[in-house]
């Protein structure tokens, strides 16, 4: 069906953008090496996706430039390479087949995959000039099939696929962030900061309505199901963050975000809507042995139709951090509340802590934990080179799991930048 090929080759598409082009800050490397508990140490071309208050601290230096940063992340919410492993090529039993059933969550199979990447991003003082290509498609499919797959129709009488839904994006971010102190004192300051983003959307996708699903008769099957999913090739928009941060005695750090306190994209280019259903007959060993109705059995069809322009919204966010540091060590802890679920979010609050060791100054080491959100726990490390204005910087980080092999999830991101 033509519909059914356009929606895969747009779903190929999103994952192409989203491997070349993500969610807030996890393309910085030291960042995902701390566990994303970055909000009160952030500084220089760092700060806006943070918290461009941190623009307005006197710690920071007064020209910073990026060569690149990329970073990515790829999740599902059930299963692990171990499991993988596990169950390829056995034989299943009662208790394989269930054990596999219960990981998959009772809202169903989600796949999350995230990226961004930028180049040549810079800070002057209290300014920075930011562009970032972001990606995220989010996915998630009834657990309902796969339960018919594992345990037959004798079992399964009633398989919905109503609780599909999919979402996934591409937009280019270009941004402009200014910090001030607003108020110094002795061994501390207070900072104000805003970020102004223009929006350059490249692709849009996104299930608008799915319903339906297959029924087990005693003789056979019967069902039906309609899905409608939308798409579009560009549109423009504008959002903004605002911080607060605090600088006080002995190197202790407070600093709060509000991010995309506005934000609205609108889509407006080659918007169409895609129908496609399907109306299965009552299908039994019978019908399809009686060559006169066995091809009228399963009907279905797909249309598609242009659709006026449409806007949305990124998650507004509230972040707050708290950080310490020492000659050699930083320990910082952060608190993110996102104000709405979307593609690769969650309202579930976030707790993060994250810690940098210098044991000498060419290499600083970081780990971190991170609990709740869309990831559940997360588990960080990483690490730094410096040589007198250059800096490289790797961070990795592992969803449900410190192996690499039981977790559900892994983030990624590398940056080379110099800093003056």
């Amino acid at each position: 069906m033509k519909s059914m090929l356009n929606l895969t080759c747009f779903m190929i598409l999103i994952f192409a953008i989203s491997n070349s082009v993500w969610a807030t800050g996890e393309n910085d490397p030291r960042a995902v090496g701390m566990g994303g508990a970055y909000t009160a140490l952030a500084r220089d071309l760092d700060a806006p996706a943070w918290n461009p208050a941190n623009l307005g601290f006197s710690d920071g230096k007064g020209f910073t430039i990026n060569f690149f940063n990329v970073g990515m992340r790829l999740k599902n919410n059930s299963f692990s390479i171990a499991d993988y492993n596990r169950y390829n090529g056995k034989f299943l039993t009662e208790a394989d087949k269930e054990e596999i059933i219960n990981s998959i969550p009772v809202n169903g199979l989600g796949l999350d995959l995230a990226a961004q990447a930028s180049v040549l991003n810079f800070s002057i003082g209290n300014f920075a000039v930011t562009y970032k290509g972001i990606g995220i498609t989010s996915f998630s499919l009834n657990r309902d099939p796969f339960r018919l797959l594992l345990l037959g129709n004798a079992v399964v009488h009633d398989v919905s696929l109503s609780d599909t839904r999919g979402e996934a994006y591409g937009i280019g971010d270009f941004a402009l962030s200014y910090g001030q102190a607003v108020r110094r004192w002795s061994g501390g300051e207070l900072s104000a900061g805003g970020t102004v983003h223009y929006l350059s959307g490249l692709a849009f996708g996104g299930i608008t309505s799915a319903y339906g699903g297959v029924i087990t008769t005693d003789t056979g099957f019967v069902g039906s199901g309609q899905m409608i999913y939308r798409t579009s090739r560009g549109g423009g928009g504008y959002s903004s963050d605002l911080g607060l941060a605090a600088r006080f005695s002995d190197n202790w750090f407070i600093s709060a975000v509000w991010q995309n306190a506005y934000s609205k994209i609108d889509w407006n280019k080659d918007n169409k809507e895609h129908l496609m259903w399907f109306n299965m007959k009552p299908l039994t060993v019978e019908a399809m042995l009686d060559g006169a109705q066995s091809d009228s059995l399963v009907t279905s069809d797909d249309t598609s139709y242009s659709v006026g322009s449409f806007s949305t919204h990124l998650t507004r966010s509230i972040r707050l951090g708290l950080a310490k540091k020492w000659r050699r060590v930083a320990c910082s802890f952060d608190w993110e509340q996102n104000l709405k679920n979307g593609p690769g979010v969650s309202i579930k609050p976030r707790f993060a802590s994250g810690v940098e060791y210098a044991p000498w100054k060419l290499l600083p080491l970081r780990a971190g934990l991170a609990l709740g959100g869309n990831q559940g726990s997360s588990y960080s490390v990483g690490f730094g080179f410096r040589i007198g204005a250059y800096n490289f910087d790797l961070g990795l980080a592992n969803s449900g799991s410190p192996s690499p092999a039981h977790s559900k999830g892994a983030t990624m991101a590398i940056g080379m930048s110099l800093r003056f």
